[in-house]
This record gives structure tokens, sequence and C-alpha cells, in this order.
């Protein structure tokens, strides 16, 4: 991961932007900072607020701040993702969260202008940050002139809609290893129970349910490759039964956990 070097509080200490090329898939989330992925080959299965979307190789997609997101990659996606701290692009007049920009970018510019940034990242040198920060805010002057939405900021009942999906976001992951209902949820956000479960559905694709369970099982999945043990990755991520855990892991993602520990025995024995 490379990143430029200035005042910031948004995802890394001190960087305005943060850069990395990657197969993995991106679970749900949101920052205040403007996030590009570009393909490099393969497909992205992308959720971005209430619509989702198929990106394939060449595309830019901007994601922009606060947007409530997630993508999935195809098994032989790459791709490179930079997140940009809006605050400093706003601060030098070229970006406004009142005209956001296009999600999906196809133009030859646009990628001419991240391919700059693409080679300065693989470069690595003294002068890359410097380069690629020069290049982003080229990029961001040709996207605001060209690529920005007339329609300006969403609607306010969709707004605060998103709002309570980025609260609910947050409290889950602080609270997913506890026993929740949705009854619990909707009474701590301080929501009625149809709204919230609706909503959220709506916004991300997940039921509340099927979305703590996802939180569960990739933090389950991390203790695994760490060297946990079934039973201590299970009842740390909130599972009191195993064989349910065996169920929503596999049914959640795709494989069972003793795959995972196979994989953890493979790489070690390699080693």
């Amino acid at each position: 991961m490379i990143i430029y070097q200035n005042s910031s509080q948004h995802f890394a200490k001190n960087a305005v932007f943060s850069m990395e090329r990657c197969q993995r898939t991106s679970h749900l989330h949101w920052h205040n900072a403007i996030e590009f992925v570009f393909i490099v080959s393969g497909e992205l299965q992308f959720s971005l607020n209430n619509e989702t979307f198929l990106a394939g190789e060449g595309e830019l997609v901007v994601i922009n701040s606060a947007a409530v997101h997630s993508f999935t990659p195809s098994s032989a996606a790459d791709y490179y993702f930079l997140v940009a701290d809006d605050v400093f692009f706003k601060n030098n007049n070229l970006y406004s969260q009142n005209a956001p920009l296009e999600a999906r970018i196809t133009s030859g510019e646009a990628k001419r202008l991240f391919g700059r940034i693409i080679e300065e990242y693989e470069r690595g040198d003294e002068y890359s940050n410097s380069a690629i920060l020069s290049s982003l805010m080229a990029l961001f002057i040709y996207l605001n002139r060209n690529h920005s939405l007339s329609g300006g900021a969403a609607l306010p009942s969709e707004e605060k809609k998103i709002k309570m999906i980025r609260r609910a976001i947050v409290y889950l992951e602080e609270h997913y290893k506890e026993k929740l209902t949705v009854e619990e949820i909707a009474e701590a956000l301080h929501f009625s129970k149809s709204y919230l479960s609706h909503s959220f559905k709506e916004i991300t694709r997940y039921s509340l349910i099927s979305y703590i369970n996802l939180l569960r099982c990739q933090n389950a999945r991390v203790m695994l490759l760490a060297g946990s043990s079934i039973s201590e990755a299970a009842a740390e991520c909130g599972f009191s039964e195993l064989s349910y855990f065996t169920r929503v892991f596999k049914k959640t993602l795709g494989i069972l956990p003793s795959a995972v520990e196979d994989e953890v025995f493979m790489l070690n024995s390699n080693g």
C-alpha cells in the first residue's frame, strides 16, 4: 500500500490517499472519503446505496463520500482501489458533495489518467507519492468537468435512510458477537422494526440477520487463518452451537470452516 503523507482523519494516519492492488471482496462499508476502483481484469459486482451493477475490465468506478457500498470480484478479477480524502480536495475546490460524481466511468481519458497513477504506484520511488497526488488532482478536475451529476445531493428522505443504514452498520459491527434480534437492533437505533428491516434490505441487499452472520463468519475466518480452532472461532464470534456455525459459515462464505483449517495447514507445511 502506498500513502501520501498529510493531515487527515479518515483512513491511514496522516494520509491524503491510500492505494492498493488486490483481488479480495470488499465488505459492506462506507467512509468519509472518495473511493476509486479501477478494474484491470475480470468483473466486479457492486452494491452502491440502493443499486447493484457489474463493472468490467478497463472501467473506473467512483464511490462518492458516505455512500454505503461493497463489491465482490469474479474468480479472475484483479483491481486497484484508491481512497482519497475528500476534505483535501474540497479545500482545493476540486470536489463538491452537492455535485457527486458519476459511478461508472468508461472514458479513455479517465483510463489514461488513472493509468498514470498506476504507473507511479508500480514505480514506488521517492517521488511517487507526490506524482500520484498530482495525477489524482488532474483526474478530479477531469471528472468534475465531465462526469459530475447535475441532480445534486440525494433527496432528504433518501439521505435520511442512508444515514440510518450507516448507523446500523456501525452498531452491528460493534455488537455482532452478542445475541441480537431485529427488535433489539431497531430499539437501540430508535427506528421501527419494519422501517429498519425494509430499508436495510433495500440499500444493502442483506437482511439484518444475514449481515450479522456475514460479520460473524468473516471474523471467524480471520481467526481461523490466524491459527484459532474452529470451536474457538465459533464461540468468539457469537455462535453457541458448533453445528449451526458450520452450516452458516458454509452458506455465507461458500466453504466449510475445516477448509480454512486445511488451507492454514498447507501454508504452514509449505513454509
